[in-house]
């Protein structure tokens, strides 16, 4: 088969998570606030189009047709380098495994990875509630997207941020996988649409629909009571989907490569 192997896939990761391992907190800092602002401008471009569809077609319909575009947040967070909190649930993790930097290293780039892309999050998607800024059918589009995560129960919520986990660290593995930059960007919106089209519950991502939803004052259930719910469930299925079903995976899986190094 043609490509590269798993374990020269996971050499590159683990250096590469030594690299961000290795930077300062305001290196950091900067790199998740870019991140945040890219992801909520998926979450703007999928609001405007599933908002205009909306107009003329069933609102699942329009939907689906958004879920097409938020992956331009991804290719914006991958083609520029900026960083998710979970996005970092295989690079730096295998940099740990391979010995190259600790566990404290890695709780601490989570945690300030965390924190700013929600300050990148919120501020953009207050921004955007300005009057007049964008239609009002995005505003709508937004509300419905909210409401979305709000009536969803405590075992679904779970469900599907683990299934967010796994397609998060997958997007990870297939973008440093590839070779050119036309194939991460493909990969980026294949990714996206399979994030956005089921509304999967991305820690990250959920926030910026929700939050867009309820600064427009659009949605008929979510509040801020909701988000903050949704937020730690969604972390843990996070945590879950892209450690246990993908990293994991994938560290088994170059153990097993006939000429693959140990992963630690």
């Amino acid at each position: 088969m043609s490509g590269r192997d798993p374990d020269e896939i996971w050499d590159q990761s683990a250096e590469e998570g030594r690299r961000r391992l290795s930077r300062g907190a305001t290196g950091m800092a900067a790199t998740g606030l870019v991140g945040g602002v890219d992801v909520m401008l998926g979450v703007m471009a999928l609001s405007v189009v599933s908002g205009a569809l909306a107009v003329s077609l069933p609102e699942q319909i329009a939907h689906v047709g958004g879920s097409l575009f938020f992956g331009i947040g991804l290719v914006l967070l991958v083609v520029g380098r900026s960083e998710l909190f979970t996005e970092n649930f295989l690079v730096p993790v295998a940099g740990v495994l391979r010995g190259r930097s600790g566990i404290p290293d890695l709780l601490r780039l989570w945690g300030i990875t965390m924190a700013a892309n929600l300050v990148g999050l919120l501020a953009v998607a207050a921004m955007l509630t300005r009057a007049g800024l964008v239609p009002p059918d995005t505003l709508d589009a937004a509300g419905s997207m909210a409401d979305t995560f709000a009536e969803r129960d405590l075992v679904s919520a779970f469900i599907s941020a683990v299934l967010a986990g796994t397609t998060m660290t997958l997007f990870t593995w297939l973008t440093h996988a590839a070779e050119r930059d036309s194939a991460r960007v493909l990969i980026a919106m294949l990714i996206g649409f399979l994030l956005a089209a089921p509304s999967l519950n991305h820690a990250v991502v959920s926030v910026g629909e929700m939050a867009f939803g309820i600064f427009a004052g659009t949605p008929q259930k979510a509040t801020w009571t909701d988000l903050a719910q949704n937020f730690p469930v969604a972390v843990v299925g996070n945590l879950v989907g892209g450690l246990g079903f993908v990293t994991l995976s994938r560290a088994l899986q170059v153990r097993g490569e006939p000429t693959g190094e140990q992963t630690r």
